[in-house]
């Protein structure tokens, strides 16, 4: 591994009840327009700990850094402070590194991945969240000079238990997995597939009318009574009834088919066994009666959202970085050490048959090299 120079960041940001990484995805957190860079802590090996309060100053201070022989650690290096260094800010370092990652192999079965966790099990100092708790809803400029000091010291302090982390964690990780880690990084903030969105909106569109469709079909092959005119009203009304066990029980019921069970895990009780990997309920797709049939297939169209979710998440992340599709993972998120897929998993796209094309075609087909 080529010599380069640590520094270590850590950065806060507006954060609101509805704006925030649980309502919204990574991706679309950091580009958004309402996403305030508050302050940035940093520091360089054992250097001195500084804090810089606004995006202007923290602009002017990164781009002051010559970044060709440095490497960037963060806790969350492999999320959202990448994003951040290198979307909002254009860093381009020597190296990426991640403490989250690094602890991964690690402590994913004692410790767990936070930061409190681990600088607890390290004997690293503690984490004290009040000062981040507190600001909630805040921009920078409706900081009070309490505030802002609380939140210095709590910037200042996560950089250095990260830095005391990484020291902790480096001697205990080898070589070929930093370069990993930075590869996976990499993947993420330096996207090179370019997105066909077109192609992914076509069929997006197309999806959601197979769906419609076939909920209005099913309305109308089953018969019911129900005075339902307006076929926005019909499906809606099939797909909750579908997408709900009890409700899709009673209609097995009222089909005169008994309804499969299966033994709860959670609750050891009797259960609807209703799901796409029930024996029984794949076994109703194909039931004499064309309308049981129809409404098992349908369950499973109105359930299985991939498609859709799949295509909606790389449109809104190529709509965040003008028409690239990142590569998000999570570098041993696997019990075996493979990656495993974050926000979407372009490790597991359906394949493509020539001979038999689908829908689902669209997802390979909508990426394009750079």
């Amino acid at each position: 591994m080529a010599k380069v120079t640590p520094v270590v960041l850590d950065f806060e940001s507006y954060w609101a009840v509805d704006h925030s990484l649980t309502k919204m995805s990574p991706i679309e957190y950091v580009m958004s327009p309402k996403t305030e860079i508050i302050s940035l802590a940093f520091k360089f090996s054992d250097d001195k700990t500084y804090c810089i309060f606004g995006e202007d100053k923290i602009r002017n201070w990164v781009t002051s850094v010559d970044w060709s022989d440095k490497l960037a650690i963060a806790h969350n290096m492999s999320c959202v402070d990448a994003m951040i260094l290198a979307w909002r800010f254009g860093v381009r370092p020597k190296m990426w590194g991640c403490t989250l990652a690094m602890s991964r192999p690690l402590h994913a079965k004692d410790a767990g991945g936070s930061l409190a966790a681990l600088v607890k099990h390290y004997n690293l100092g503690v984490k004290d969240q009040s000062a981040l708790i507190q600001t909630k809803g805040k921009r920078l400029d409706d900081f009070t000079p309490h505030e802002l000091q609380a939140m210095r010291d709590y910037n200042k302090a996560d950089v250095d238990q990260c830095w005391g982390l990484f020291k902790k964690l480096l001697p205990q990780t080898p070589k070929d997995e930093m370069r990993l880690i930075d590869m996976t990084i990499r993947m993420l903030v330096e996207p090179q597939f370019e997105v066909d969105t077109p192609l992914l909106e076509e069929t997006l569109i197309a999806e959601r009318k197979r769906k419609h469709d076939m909920l209005v079909s099913l309305y109308h092959l089953s018969g019911t009574d129900d005075d339902l005119q307006d076929d926005e009203a019909i499906a809606a009304a099939v797909a909750k009834t579908l997408g709900s066990a009890a409700k899709f029980s009673d209609f097995l019921a009222a089909q005169g088919v008994v309804v499969p069970t299966k033994t709860s895990p959670t609750t050891g009780k009797e259960a609807p066994a209703l799901a796409k990997t029930d024996e029984a309920f794949i076994a109703l797709q194909e039931h004499e009666n064309p309308i049981v049939a129809a409404a098992a297939q349908a369950r499973l169209g109105v359930k299985s959202t991939i498609l859709e979710t799949r295509i909606e998440a790389f449109l809104s992340a190529a709509n965040a970085t003008g028409g690239k599709l990142p590569v998000p993972l999570k570098y041993y998120g696997g019990h075996t050490g493979r990656w495993s897929g974050e926000q979407y998993n372009c490790q597991n796209l359906m394949r493509i048959d020539t001979k038999n094309p689908k829908p689902t075609d669209a997802l390979r087909n909508s990426l394009k090299a750079g």
